[in-house]
C-alpha cells in the first residue's frame, strides 16, 4: 500500500508517493480535459494514472493487492468549487487504482499540499480542505 497524492491539471497528472518521495508528472496522449470539465474523459485519465502509479508504487508482491491511500486534488478549472458530478468523477478515478476506496480523499485547497499535510490527513486528522 502506498500513500499517493494525485494532482490533476489540464490533460496532465502528477502522482507523488509521499512514503518514498517519488513523483512523476506526465501529459496524457489522449486528452481527458474538455472545455467544461477538467476530468471530462475518464478512460484516458485512468490509463495515465495506472501508468504513473506503477512508476511510484511498491513493486513488492505483498503490496500489489493492498489498497492505496489516495488524495486527489484538482489544481485547475475549480473556480466556485466542485460540482457533485466532478467530485464523483475524481473518486472514480482514484478507485481505478484503489478499488476498495477506503482511504480516498478529494482536496479542495487552492494550492498543492505539503507532504506533512498529506501525512496528517492519512493519519486521521481530516481538515475541512478534504472530503471523502
Amino acid at each position: 500500500m502506498a500513500s499517493l497524492y494525485i494532482r490533476i491539471y489540464r490533460n496532465t497528472l502528477t502522482v507523488r508517493n509521499v512514503d518514498t518521495k517519488q513523483e512523476v508528472t506526465e501529459q496524457s496522449e489522449t486528452p481527458f480535459t474538455t472545455t467544461r470539465l477538467l476530468l471530462g474523459q475518464m478512460i484516458p485519465a485512468m490509463k495515465l494514472l495506472a501508468r504513473l502509479t506503477r512508476k511510484v508504487a511498491s513493486k513488492r508482491l505483498i503490496d500489489l493487492f493492498a489498497p492505496h491511500k489516495v488524495i486527489i486534488h484538482a489544481m485547475e478549472m475549480n473556480e466556485g468549487g466542485h460540482s457533485q458530478v466532478e467530485f464523483a468523477s475524481y473518486i472514480e478515478l482514484a478507485k481505478s487504482i484503489s478499488p476498495q476506496g477506503k482511504h480516498i480523499y478529494v482536496c479542495s485547497k487552492n494550492v498543492p499540499l505539503t507532504d506533512q499535510e498529506v501525512i496528517q490527513i492519512f493519519s486521521g486528522d481530516m481538515p475541512s480542505i478534504v472530503s471523502r
